[in-house]
Parts: C-alpha cells; sequence; structure tokens
C-alpha cells in the first residue's frame, strides 16, 4: 500500500516550473501539487512530465524524486524505481514514505526479508504510519510468520480503527490459525465499514460454508 502525497514548506517551493501550456508560471509547490493531483487520478503520463520538469529546475528535489519512483513502479519499470526511491532514501534518509514505498516494490519481487526491513524502517522513523503497519503485516504473513502479523495488523487498527483492510487482513491471518470466531469478527467489522467489500463477503462466506458442511456431517454420522 502506496503512500501518495505532497508536504508542505519544501526548502524550494520558491523556484518556478512553466505549466504545461508554457504562458504560465507555477512554483515548485504548485507543480508537485499539480503533479499529485494527476498522479491520483491515475494520468500518469502527465504526472511523470511534471515530477520530470520539477527535476529540471530542483534535481535534488526530494518528493519529486520520490513520487517518480512510486510511478515507475506502477508503470512496471521496476529497476528505476528502485533506483529512483534509493537515491530519495540516500537524499533523506527519515523519508518514511519512501522506505514504505521501497518496501512494497521488494514485497512484489518476493524480496520478503528486505521488504520488512524497509517497512520497519519507514515504522522507526513514524510510528503511527498506519499503512507501513498493514504492510509489514502482509510481508510477514507471506513468510508464515502469522502472530507477529496479527500484532502489526493489531497495531494499525490501534491507529486507524475504521482501517477496512487492516480488519480484512486480521480475518485472513486469524483463519489461518484456525481462529475462526474471530476471523468472523474481524470479516464483519470491515464489513461494517465497508458493506461492499466482495472480499471480505467471500471470506466471510467461506467459514460460514464450512461451518454448515460441518454440521451436516455430523449429522448424517449421528
Amino acid at each position: 500500500m502506496s503512500r501518495i502525497k505532497s508536504c508542505q514548506g519544501t526548502s524550494a517551493n520558491m523556484n518556478k516550473a512553466e505549466s504545461h501550456s508554457g504562458q504560465q508560471t507555477l512554483t515548485i509547490k504548485q507543480a508537485l501539487e499539480l503533479g499529485v493531483q494527476h498522479h491520483g487520478a491515475g494520468h500518469l503520463s502527465e504526472a511523470e512530465r511534471i515530477y520530470q520538469q520539477i527535476l529540471q529546475s530542483v534535481p535534488d528535489h526530494i518528493e519529486a524524486i520520490h513520487l517518480l519512483g512510486v510511478l515507475a513502479h506502477q508503470l512496471g519499470k521496476t529497476d528505476s524505481a528502485i533506483k529512483l526511491l534509493a537515491k530519495a532514501i540516500a537524499i533523506a534518509p527519515d523519508y518514511a514514505d519512501a522506505h514504505n514505498n521501497l518496501g512494497n516494490i521488494l514485497q512484489d519481487l518476493g524480496r520478503l526479508d528486505e521488504a520488512i526491513a524497509s517497512f520497519r524502517k519507514a515504522l522507526a522513523i513514524e510510528p503511527d504510519y498506519a499503512g507501513a503497519h498493514i504492510n509489514l503485516g502482509v510481508a510477514l504473513k507471506e513468510l508464515g510468520r502469522l502472530d507477529e502479523a496479527i500484532a502489526s495488523y493489531g497495531k494499525a487498527l490501534a491507529i486507524e480503527p475504521d482501517y477496512v483492510e487492516a480488519h480484512h487482513n486480521l480475518g485472513n491471518a486469524l483463519k489461518e490459525l484456525g481462529r475462526m470466531d474471530e476471523a468472523v469478527a474481524s470479516y464483519v467489522a470491515a464489513l461494517a465499514i465497508k458493506p461492499d467489500y466482495a472480499k471480505a463477503h467471500s471470506n466471510l462466506a467461506r467459514i460460514i460454508h464450512g461451518r454448515l458442511e460441518f454440521v451436516g456431517e455430523r449429522r448424517l454420522t449421528c
């Protein structure tokens, strides 16, 4: 789970960048905010153009480097994404988002131990980063470290009680441990927040179906 945002107060805010039309000059801050808007809306080529334009004016602009790395990952340019996020971290070692998003890429590559290390670095910098707690939990679950994954999801929910993915992922981990009543409660909590959450409906239905089958088999053998 990536986090895309622009931060306020960057030292380069007073520099200028041209707009797409070339007729209007924006501050770097305004250009970055415009790039983030396009990025969030899925206009990736336009966002990429703006981030590149910012870097032409300010080559070490950390947020533009970081967001360009996130975008490169979305476009499947994995090597470029890793290099850009590593560059952002080299410039600003305490940039929690860059550590978290690097962890996402490493996780996608199956490099789970490295991903976990990146998520832990993000959390050492920003302990209340709910998304990083969830990402850490997902990576731990993939390694079969279910108790640790459950603890990570719990931390995310302590920070953001309505984090629907945390409830759902917690349910999945509890289900794998055979703690079905707790898993049901987690799926129900997810659906209370997002009633149309298809995955939670599906997983809850599987548990209920399994219980009904078990009851039916017991009746047949009695």
